[in-house]
């Protein structure tokens, strides 16, 4: 089976939309359990008490696109330099024939 590249904008829309639906899945879960979302994420970064650093915020509308699109955008930039770097990164391996 041939490889074929990946198309960097399509790569950079899938990895901005999916941090997007993860985002909005995150916010709803500190919406509605705020203590047990603060014990959950305190097990990613290695047992840190979250809860020393975190203070009551009123989550606002505009709070919240903000951080929606800031996060949609900097996960399209990622995934589209990944598309990116994987091109180059392919067209290496395979001019000299590693793959």
């Amino acid at each position: 089976m041939e490889k074929t590249n990946l198309h960097p904008h399509p790569m950079g829309m899938a990895a901005g939309l999916t941090a997007g639906i993860v985002y909005v899945l995150c916010v709803v879960a500190v919406v509605l359990w705020p203590a047990q979302s603060l014990r959950f994420f305190a097990n990613w970064f290695h047992g840190i008490d979250l809860t020393e650093m975190a203070v009551p915020v009123q989550l606002t509308f505009n709070g919240f696109m903000i951080g929606l699109f800031g996060v949609v955008l900097f996960f399209y930039l990622v995934g589209f330099t990944y598309g990116l770097i994987y091109n180059l990164c392919y067209a290496h391996c395979k001019k000299r024939r590693w793959i």
